[in-house]
């Protein structure tokens, strides 16, 4: 296995995947998790998430409330449907 290319660098080969915040999978899917799964929470959360250190402290809620799995589960399978309309965006084509 080899390491990085010698062309990595060659935009008309490569392209860099965008980051969380690029694809809205920051605050936006926090929120959109909060609503659904923590309804009761969800000003709460929407509250952590106007200050400095918001992911510390969400994570120390969905531990609270016995949901961390549940938001791993629904982080990762909305990171994978954002990268999915990302490639089709890109006209990438995705094998399986």
């Amino acid at each position: 296995m080899g390491g990085r290319p010698d062309d990595l660098e060659d935009s008309e080969r490569y392209i860099a995947i965008p980051d969380k915040r690029e694809l809205d999978l920051g605050k936006p899917l926090v929120l959109t998790f909060a609503r659904h799964h923590l309804p009761d929470d969800y000003d709460k959360v929407r509250e952590i998430f106007n200050r400095a250190g918001a992911y510390a402290r969400f994570k120390d809620l969905l531990e609270h409330r016995g949901a961390v799995d549940r938001w791993y589960d629904f982080e990762q399978k909305a990171t994978e449907e954002a990268l999915k309309t990302w490639c089709v965006d890109n006209d990438i084509k995705v094998s399986s």
